[in-house]
């Protein structure tokens, strides 16, 4: 394995107590994995839930995918990593987008409906494109019936289903840049946030002492801070990747380790 520092997390892993390996792994290889996933998938909300599916495959059954890495053979463990990570968010990303995929609430509909949400939202048809293509199997179709028909499958696409088509939809577009002069000019209208020198040096001191802090907590503890107050995970997110009981647990966790940052800070 190339990193020293997780020479020991494989024997930790296989252990009866494996909470604090698995933290200290997450803590060294989220950036990694982010990496990898941020190659797939670029809305925030997608590179979080695509993260916790990662994180969830490695730990699954014991670590049974982790625990598969040779440390004796031909790749270094960052480039096994990798590799294993991009074959997850393939798996994610088929799982989510999965072009023919038809939502379980849209499979109730009647065979009309089914085939007008193909149109519209595979096939990225418009309504008329979609009626000229449907008339030739059913004869006496008309716009309104299919009309009625689109109606009826936006009723039943749930909040959720209508991002997924969203996002289904903007990858199937090439995304416009900006060109580097309107970035400058849009830099230019932004205000300059930087506080005056006296200020800033007192927010180096306050942020030095904050990481001395940070440095003396466990690594658990120190996950729990970084996937809230970092990453802007959920308490039920954290709860799921660190295998807490429930959310109420989660919350009380990060609430314990702030009180003890705060009295670190204080004595400071």
């Amino acid at each position: 394995m190339d990193d020293p520092q997780s020479d020991d997390l494989f024997g930790q892993l296989r252990s009866g107590d494996p909470r604090e390996a698995w933290a200290r792994f997450l803590e060294l290889y989220s950036p990694l994995l982010l990496d990898v996933i941020r190659l797939f998938e670029r809305d925030n909300e997608a590179v979080g839930d695509c993260y916790l599916f990662v994180c969830e495959e490695l730990s699954r059954n014991g670590f049974r995918r982790l625990l598969r890495f040779r440390p004796d053979g031909p790749a270094r463990f960052t480039t096994w990593l990798s590799a294993v990570t991009r074959n997850l968010c393939l798996d994610w990303h088929r799982r989510e987008f999965g072009r023919h995929r038809v939502f379980e609430s849209v499979a109730r509909l009647a065979t009309l409906e089914q085939e007008v949400f193909r149109g519209l939202f595979v096939d990225l048809l418009p309504l008329e494109e979609t009626f000229l293509k449907l008339r030739s199997r059913y004869p006496a179709l008309t716009m309104e019936k299919v009309r009625q028909a689109a109606a009826r499958v936006q009723q039943a696409l749930t909040p959720r289903q209508r991002w997924l088509l969203v996002a289904r939809r903007q990858r199937g577009l090439a995304g416009a840049e900006r060109s580097l002069e309107e970035c400058e000019a849009a830099c230019r209208l932004v205000p300059s946030q930087m506080p005056n020198p006296e200020t800033w040096a007192a927010l180096q001191e306050e942020r030095a002492c904050l990481r001395r802090a940070l440095s003396r907590l466990t690594a658990r503890d120190r996950l729990l801070v970084g996937l809230r107050f970092e990453r802007g995970m959920t308490l039920e997110g954290i709860a799921r990747l660190l295998q807490l009981d429930n959310v109420q647990r989660a919350d009380r966790e990060i609430r314990a380790v702030l009180e003890r940052l705060r009295r670190a800070l204080n004595r400071r």
